[in-house]
């Protein structure tokens, strides 16, 4: 016998029940205000766009992940597995006039077909913003400086930013004249927090062993702003120099926000993506063992859309949000009804009346004919908390 599915959802998705559904609700419109008071503007782009358009700046193993399908033209689609790529796509092709820089925002799903865990669905929400146009180190540190901002004004306490800087490592991988798929493969095994794999690959290029520990003592490097001094000497090539003036600089101005102590260094953080440029930072909770946010400096990504342009930017997600508050005992109150109204069938005018004055006021009203027989339950969360109006 054949199983039947009409009950039952894909792996990887799932429902959201009524307060689940507030508080989801509740927390992007928080975030989204918080995104406004910045300067941010809405975008809504498709969930699924062309292949060739949605590939752009993805790993060859993030590739293999995507939803792909094909239409009646016989053309390839795909759900959008980021919002950074159709953003880049929006501004080089509607707002490549400015002007910049350009401050956009978005909340929206997007899909990946990854195993499912706690925090990570195969669709899931993000809330993000890219500033484009400017390569400023203000940029960069605007962008930390909001994601703090969020961070803090949703309730959650106990995170930390990690900030990387994609360039010191490709400095030093310049340095060394690593061929490129080396590069690659050394990149990857870094993002997998595989030192000890990075340091046997480095070994299986016959490098000295002074290059191997000085790259070693950098890409382990983690604390606060102070460590990067002790790094300078150790760097000769231009490009890693001027990778760690950037940082300098933009924890410079994160003092001046008064919030640099929200955020640490990591030189070993890369981030996942291959159109980060700069620098990259990822947020991260306690009582949790997977990031809750993440962005970075992507400068050559527009440029792939015919629109050369800086640009930085980062992404929430929203259900690692959610569990995160959770997890810290921080709640939302949901209440879901304010009054109920019982009436007699004669007075039934005079009940939507009143119900229509109190949603006017802004309460959360529902009525009920006391002929139906429906018993309401005072246990059920929805009525609760509802003051009952009896007009017979």
């Amino acid at each position: 016998m054949s199983r039947s599915f009409k009950t039952e959802i894909p792996s990887g998705v799932r429902d959201l029940m009524p307060g689940e559904a507030w508080c989801k609700r509740e927390l992007e419109r928080e975030i989204s205000d918080i995104f406004r008071a910045w300067g941010y503007q809405e975008v809504v782009t498709p969930a699924f766009e062309y292949f060739d358009v949605l590939k752009i700046g993805q790993r060859d193993e993030q590739l293999d992940l995507m939803y792909k399908f094909i239409d009646r033209q016989g053309r390839i689609l795909a759900l959008r597995p980021d919002m950074t790529t159709p953003i880049a796509r929006l501004t080089a092709s509607r707002q490549k006039r400015g002007p910049f820089p350009l401050r956009l925002f978005y909340i929206a799903n997007v899909f990946s077909y990854e195993e499912p865990q706690a925090g990570r669905q195969r669709e899931y929400y993000q809330a993000g913003v890219e500033l484009i146009g400017s390569s400023s180190p203000e940029a960069d540190a605007e962008v930390l400086a909001l994601t703090v901002e969020v961070l803090k004004k949703i309730g959650l306490q106990n995170f930390k930013l990690s900030v990387g800087q994609i360039d010191i490592f490709n400095g030093l991988m310049e340095e060394l004249e690593v061929a490129e798929e080396v590069k690659k493969e050394i990149k990857t095994t870094i993002s997998n927090q595989n030192f000890v794999g990075v340091e046997e690959i480095l070994h299986n290029q016959k490098l000295p062993e002074k290059e191997i520990d000085k790259v070693m003592q950098i890409i382990t490097l983690r604390g606060s702003r102070r460590e990067l001094e002790s790094i300078r000497p150790m760097l000769t090539s231009a490009k890693a120099l001027k990778a760690l003036d950037n940082l300098e600089e933009v924890f410079a101005v994160l003092t001046d926000y008064r919030l640099d102590r929200y955020v640490d260094l990591d030189l070993g953080l890369l981030r996942d993506f291959d159109y980060y440029t700069g620098l990259v930072f990822e947020g991260s909770a306690l009582g949790l063992g997977f990031p809750i946010c993440g962005g970075g400096r992507y400068d050559g990504l527009l440029g792939q859309f015919g629109l050369p342009c800086p640009a930085t930017g980062f992404a929430l997600g929203i259900e690692r949000i959610m569990l995160a508050l959770e997890r810290q005992g921080h709640s939302r109150d949901f209440k879901n009804l304010d009054y109920i109204i019982e009436y007699e069938s004669h007075r039934r005018l005079e009940a939507f009346d009143k119900a229509a004055q109190l949603r006017a006021e802004g309460h959360r009203v529902v009525t009920r004919d006391r002929r139906s027989g429906v018993r309401l339950n005072s246990e059920d969360s929805m009525f609760s908390d509802a003051k009952v109006i009896t007009l017979d």
